[in-house]
């Protein structure tokens, strides 16, 4: 808002004088929000963030966090996009800084189950100066909001590697306790890791908020 104040020995416009109006961009597009936080938001997918996905997925050092371990060619990453508002189970959002716009990631409810009101929860941050920065934490609590405040769901969970112990931090300051570990259940460089399963319930959401 812009306000126009005048000193009192101003004489001041009258009625009848026109003044020109300000000049309006028409181009300039205000950005798409679905959940709003402190610092990012989350919107949709769009088909100008493919180029982004596929070089997020295709790198060594984020592709080792995931369950992702072939080549996604850009193709690939389109028809991905194209379809996710077709799917009935899941629901995927971009992370974006809120100053600059700058989207830095993406997360998602994936196996929605909405009989037994459960889903399960992944998140990562793809640009790497973004990493270490508290901006994980703030999408994670942020999803759950919605999932528990407005989806109504029941429970969410979610699986990690053993040796990601930055993603752990993360699940854990958002409220997720360790449920269980699977042994060995995953073959990541080389060797055989442990993968920990990680929920939490809308009892224990509420609790945390309220």
């Amino acid at each position: 808002m812009v306000a126009l104040t005048y000193a009192l020995n101003q004489e001041r416009p009258s009625r009848t004088q026109t003044q020109e109006p300000m000049a309006v961009s028409l181009d300039a597009k205000p950005p798409i929000v679905f959940l709003s936080g402190e610092r990012i938001y989350a919107r949709p997918f769009e088909l100008c963030d493919v180029e982004r996905f596929q070089r997020w997925l295709n790198d060594p050092a984020t592709r080792v966090t995931l369950a992702h371990h072939l080549p996604l060619t850009e193709k690939m990453e389109r028809e991905y996009i194209e379809n996710v508002g077709k799917q009935q189970d899941a629901i995927h959002l971009c992370i974006v800084l809120k100053e600059g716009d700058r989207h830095i990631g993406g997360m998602g409810l994936h196996q929605i189950r909405w009989k037994d009101r459960a889903a399960v929860f992944g998140i990562f941050i793809g640009e790497t100066a973004y990493r270490g920065k508290g901006y994980g934490v703030e999408a994670t609590r942020l999803m759950l909001r919605y999932a528990f405040e407005t989806l109504n769901l029941n429970r969410i969970e979610l699986w990690v590697y053993d040796f990601n112990k930055a993603a752990i931090r993360t699940y854990e300051k958002a409220g997720f306790v360790c449920e269980g570990v699977r042994r060995q259940n995953r073959f990541v460089e080389g060797r055989y890791v442990d993968e920990s399963i990680y929920g939490i319930l809308a009892g224990e959401y509420f609790a945390r908020t309220r």
